[in-house]
């Protein structure tokens, strides 16, 4: 039987012949011993050193000064337990005494003091237990009496504690209660603080676990990401080659040229999901490459708006952009930041309805100076679509890996989630900073970029042109 499935302690049936041994009315009658506080504060300074040593060594310094503090020939600590291949059964934990041989033997709750103080849900003392419960008949020598105090430990008893005395001359009285009454209210609350403890522990230990987990399976994703987007390299490369062969070839039925032209477009289209995928496992390795140098501004701008200008036509956009009409020069990756401002554009083109107006931007602005860091300048790339704009609960997480932006249209050509991630990764690569708003009044989306250290190269030119007609080496 499981007393925690069925019975709770306070509903089990206490057998007629056991409550013959009650004589618990007894102890508000008997003279009792004066208490000696001093005595009782030593032993629980004891008790507290030895739960910081283990449950276990708590529990026997219990058992030991429990037979002390009440001059008692055996004491112990039962535990209530429900093992699967018995009866529910109390533990002898801990032990002191005569009983010492009996350690972690049981005791089934329906033939023990144990079970009768915890049905009844308070102390109790008992007149020639041995007599009325078998299931301690063997003990010796004989016991005269045996006190009982339920261990409470959270919202219910978690064993007693007890004593026995095996004189007829040593009777238990209201001290003896109050004694194991404070020896089992603490005992309560030291086992709750340790099965709280133990809880943390193994949950702290599930959750390392499934973090260890969840690591693997994205390793595992990301390997598999990385084989893919290999194993589909292969065969992309020797289809576009023949269709630019075919596409070359004396024009033939215009069915047989429009099929064509969709083979390349989507072709093409799975070239760049193939790319991001490429992209996507190295900056998991970082892996991707950013090689600095010296480029233009202008270039970079005008190669990203031709690149992503047939993606302004199959939706009919107007693009338009703004450029610094002087020379910018940049130490950076001039083909990582088109890759930048293209997967920008390309994004802004597909979460626009047909016919939107999208706006590349390219500024220099001074940087804030201070007495440790002298002024600079910045330039400050924007796209800016009217477009749909980004639900505001997706906007923390829009340079995630694989987030997808989302439209009030559905898109075949969505992409993968990778663009923007990719976009962060090469801005903050460069020094820079990337940010997105939308929505709250702002119709559309605009993305910023910032990148540290712009220099003219006008002013540099006409520096140089001093120098040499001072006859001075450049």
């Amino acid at each position: 039987m499981n007393i925690e499935s069925e019975l709770s302690p306070t509903e089990y049936p206490i057998r007629a012949t056991h409550r013959e041994s009650l004589i618990t009315e007894q102890l508000s009658t008997r003279a009792s011993r004066r208490p000696n506080f001093r005595a009782e504060s030593e032993v629980l300074r004891r008790l507290a050193r030895s739960l910081a040593t283990s449950d276990k060594a708590m529990l026997d310094t219990l058992a030991s000064e429990a037979a002390r503090l009440c001059r008692a020939g055996s004491a112990g600590i039962s535990v209530l337990e429900s093992p699967p291949d018995r009866q529910a059964s109390f533990r002898w934990a801990a032990l002191a005494g005569h009983c010492v041989p009996l350690l972690n033997t049981y005791r089934p709750f329906d033939d023990s003091v144990c079970g009768v103080a915890l049905a009844l849900g308070k102390p109790e003392l008992f007149r020639t237990p041995q007599r009325f419960f078998s299931s301690i008949e063997n003990l010796s020598p004989p016991v005269v009496e045996a006190l009982l105090v339920p261990i409470p430990v959270g919202d219910g008893p978690w064993g007693a504690i007890w004593v026995m005395s095996h004189d007829e001359n040593v009777r238990f009285d209201a001290e003896d209660l109050r004694l194991l009454t404070s020896l089992a209210d603490f005992t309560g609350a030291a086992m709750q603080v340790s099965r709280v403890h133990a809880l943390a522990e193994k949950r702290a230990l599930e959750a390392e676990e499934a973090q260890a987990a969840l690591r693997r399976a994205e390793e595992r994703t990301h390997e598999f990401i990385a084989t893919l987007s290999h194993e589909l390299r292969s065969p992309i490369a020797p289809v576009v080659s023949s269709l630019e062969i075919l596409g070359r070839t004396e024009p033939g039925a215009s069915a047989a040229a429009h099929a064509l032209n969709i083979a390349r477009r989507q072709m093409l289209r799975l070239q760049r999901l193939v790319d991001d995928l490429m992209d996507a496992s190295r900056i998991r390795h970082g892996k991707v490459e950013v090689r600095m140098g010296r480029c233009n501004l202008a270039d970079i701008v005008w190669d990203a708006a031709n690149a992503a200008q047939p993606a302004m036509d199959a939706r009919k956009h107007l693009l338009t952009v703004q450029c610094p009409a002087d020379p910018i020069a940049l130490h950076a990756d001039g083909t990582r930041l088109t890759q930048v401002l293209v997967n920008l554009l390309s994004n802004s083109a597909k979460y626009s309805p047909d016919g939107s107006h999208i706006e590349l931007t390219a500024t220099i602005e001074e940087a804030p100076s201070s007495p440790d860091a002298p002024s600079s300048s910045v330039v400050r790339l924007t796209v800016a679509d009217d477009g749909y704009g980004i639900p505001e609960h997706t906007l923390p997480h829009v340079f995630d890996m694989f987030t997808q932006l989302g439209s009030r249209e559905s898109s075949a050509d969505s992409g993968l989630g990778i663009g923007l991630a990719l976009v962060k990764f090469l801005v903050e690569s460069h020094g820079g900073t990337v940010s997105i708003s939308s929505g709250k009044g702002q119709k559309g989306t605009v993305v910023t970029v910032l990148l540290p250290v712009v220099q003219h190269l006008r002013a540099v030119e006409t520096a140089r042109t001093m120098k040499s007609a001072d006859g001075s080496r450049e």
